[in-house]
């Protein structure tokens, strides 16, 4: 389907394989196309066929601690200073203690 950039199999803590994984192409068609070629797969005769789909996205980092007098536009700012691949920035209240964001 395309050259893959990363492969994750799902292991147990004690190494055994769980039976999924996750397989990260170096663009979006070549995913799209891998979907299309490998879902309903038969690896081998009278065996389960494999199962592909999307994954859902996990590209959001949790930064905690942030002090309640930093805005949006003052974390977006610090965070495109470290990476310029920031897109977005949102700010949640601290539940535990009101002076500081989560």
């Amino acid at each position: 389907a395309g050259p893959v950039y990363q492969f994750r199999l799902m292991t147990t803590q004690q190494g055994i394989n769980r039976g999924y994984g996750f397989c990260l192409y170096t663009c979006r068609q070549d995913a799209k196309r891998a979907v299309k070629q490998l879902d309903n797969l038969e690896l081998r005769r009278g065996r389960q066929p494999l199962g592909v789909k999307f994954s859902v996205d996990n590209c959001r980092l949790f930064v905690g601690g942030i002090p309640k007098t930093k805005q949006r536009p003052d974390v977006l700012a610090e965070m495109q200073r470290i990476s310029d691949h920031v897109k977005d920035v949102i700010i949640y209240s601290s539940a535990a203690d009101k002076s500081k964001n989560r």
